[in-house]
């Protein structure tokens, strides 16, 4: 008879509440969820409708890419890839109405840029601008040239985009304080992304998991449990359909970490020995670059003279994401996220700035490589 007896009395509790009260406490529980939305940062939308993932389907089916041809480069890039997520695209921000099932992935290289362009079917049946990884700002080539001695091509940074491009993944939130990964997928915008070519007809793209700095002391736990909250997208030739759909979490995000160890090892040596890492870097890419053996000895010229540029670490401890720019060297807007270490290259007169315009340091003549700057 407890039981029952329990039962009821919880009953008549609930019953007895006041709509006031109930309202009170449905208030508060959307306000709890609002705040947690906002502290797990901009960019999250509504879950994808399933007619969406039928129009992937439908985009992948078709061979208008095909038709367009492939321009070959010297980093084995360009290719027809294949959607594992729901990427999507529209003429308005946050309204998607184009499902993506693949893209023509092509390489433009320009005087002082150097980007990947993935372009839809709708680039070229309804002349939407393509998604464009890459950079066009100091110093453009650097990144590309690293990695590609790794023979892993890399490309930072999202610019040129006037379509709204966005990727349905499992995004990392917080939740009572704490870094968790949503359910279901949701909408972020294709912003200020990662681009790899981990292995031909495999590419991987991600707004930061695996990809930032590694202090030489390692990193804390709890920021490698966020990183592998970071969502990871994966693009790929039609020979490796059964690889890329078996790819787990873990997997995509040791691929990442593989490739930044060894991305970071190529980098760190222009602390360590200027002229022969710059050396090292040129004749790991004779084959893809003309005139190596020039752009050498610029380097060695630029790395004794007053503009030569040199690595330091930017720790943020504010508690949460923080952007900032380079002052002197580049205009765009850079993230590190909350208890992030991250290697950035600086030189004489520049400036590290937050996007509120406070000055977290300034570099001088007495700055030296690997000194750590604090933002807190």
């Amino acid at each position: 008879m407890k039981k029952p007896f329990v039962s009821l009395f919880c009953l008549g509790i609930t019953i007895g509440l006041s709509s006031s009260q109930i309202n009170a406490q449905g208030f508060l529980q959307k306000l709890k969820e609002k705040a947690e939305s906002v502290a797990g940062g901009s960019g999250t939308g509504a879950k994808p409708s399933k007619a969406l993932y039928e129009k992937q389907k439908e985009d992948a089916s078709k061979n208008v890419l095909e038709a367009k041809g492939i321009t070959k480069d010297p980093y084995g890039l360009a290719g027809i890839y294949y959607t594992r997520e729901l990427f999507v695209c529209g003429k308005e921000e946050g309204k998607p109405d184009k499902a993506i099932g693949k893209f023509l992935v092509s390489f433009e290289k320009e005087a002082n840029a150097v980007k990947v362009k993935l372009t839809p079917s709708y680039g070229i049946e309804e002349n939407v601008p393509s998604l464009i990884i890459g950079r066009n700002d100091f110093p453009a080539d650097l990144v590309l040239k690293i990695s590609s001695a790794i023979k892993q091509p890399r490309f930072d940074a999202t610019i040129g985009n006037s379509a709204f491009y966005g990727f349905y993944a499992k995004q990392k939130v917080v939740k009572d304080g704490e870094y968790v990964k949503e359910s279901k997928e949701t909408l972020k915008d294709a912003s200020n992304l990662h681009l790899v070519l981990i292995e031909p007809g495999l590419i991987l793209i991600t707004p930061g998991s695996g990809l930032y700095y590694i202090p030489k002391c390692g990193r804390d736990a709890s920021d490698v449990k966020s990183e592998k909250m970071d969502p990871v997208m994966v693009l790929y030739a039609k020979n490796k359909e059964s690889k890329a759909l078996s790819l787990t979490d873990e997997q995509l995000y040791d691929m990442l970490i593989t490739h930044q160890k060894a991305y970071q090892q190529r980098d760190d040596l222009k602390i360590d020995g200027q002229k022969e890492a710059y050396k090292a870097i040129d004749e790991a890419n004779a084959s893809l670059f003309n005139g190596s053996r020039n752009s050498s000895s610029s380097s060695s010229k630029s790395s004794s003279s007053s503009d030569k540029t040199f690595k330091v670490e930017l720790q943020n401890l504010t508690g949460e994401d923080v952007y900032y720019t380079v002052n002197g060297m580049s205009n765009t807007l850079k993230r590190i996220g909350n208890k992030m270490i991250e290697g950035i290259y600086v030189k004489v007169g520049a400036s590290i700035v937050t996007k509120s315009g406070r000055v977290i340091a300034t570099i001088t003549e007495s700055t030296k490589p690997s000194t750590r700057f604090k933002i807190e």
